[in-house]
C-alpha cells in the first residue's frame, strides 16, 4: 500500500481481524523520505529497521531516538512522530497491538535446530531473516512468515534468524475445536 504522503509503502504481513479495527498488525515498510508517521491512537507500536543505515524518530514529548538495524524500539501510537532518514531509504519492520486487546513484544533471535517455538499464553508471528527449514508442515525461507496460536508449539529443524512478534491478549481466546 503506497502512503498518502508519498514517502513510502507498507506491505501488510498479517492483520487480526482482517476487517474493521485491528487487534494487532505486522507489516514491513519501505521508507523513502523523511516525514510524519501516521498516528494510531490506542495502539502500542514496535519498530526496527531491517536494512538501510537507520532513521531518527522525533517523538513529541519524548525526544529523538535513533533506530538501528535489528534493534526494536517501542512507542505509543497516540504520539506525533517525525521520521528522518540517516542516509537513504530504510526497510522497517512493524508490530502494532491495540492496548485494550493485549500487549506485544518484538525481538530478533538466532535460533539453533531443535529450538522450540510457541507458548501457552501468547500467539507468535515469526518472520524469517536467515535460514530455511520445515515448520508446521511447510517449508519456510528468508522473507517468509508463519504464526503459531496460543498453545501451539513447533521446533525448528535448522538454524534460523527470526523476527519474533509475541502477542499476549488480555483475555486468552478459547481453543478452536
Amino acid at each position: 500500500m503506497p502512503w498518502k504522503n508519498g514517502g513510502g509503502e507498507t506491505t501488510e504481513i498479517f492483520v487480526s481481524p482482517v476487517s474493521g479495527n485491528f487487534d494487532w498488525r505486522v507489516s514491513i515498510a519501505k521508507v523513502n523520505a523523511d516525514g510524519p508517521f501516521s498516528t494510531f491512537a490506542g495502539y502500542e507500536r514496535h519498530i526496527m529497521t531491517l536494512s538501510g543505515e537507520g532513521m531518527t524518530l522525533d517523538i513529541a514529548g519524548r525526544g529523538k531516538f535513533d533506530l538501528k538495524p535489528f534493534k526494536p524500539f517501542s512507542f505509543s501510537g497516540d504520539l506525533q512522530v517525525l521520521g528522518s532518514l540517516l542516509n537513504g531509504p530504510v526497510l522497517d519492520f512493524n508490530l502494532m497491538v491495540r492496548r485494550d486487546f493485549g500487549r506485544g513484544i518484538l525481538t530478533v533471535q538466532d535460533c539453533n535446530a531443535g529450538h522450540r517455538l510457541g507458548s501457552e499464553q501468547s500467539l507468535h508471528l515469526f518472520h524469517v531473516l536467515k535460514g530455511e527449514c520445515e515448520v508446521g508442515g511447510g517449508h519456510v525461507r528468508p522473507n517468509d512468515s508463519f504464526w503459531l496460536g496460543a498453545g501451539e508449539h513447533d521446533s525448528l529443524s535448522a538454524q534460523m534468524k527470526l523476527v519474533i512478534c509475541e502477542i499476549t491478549p488480555h483475555v486468552i481466546p478459547a481453543p478452536v475445536a
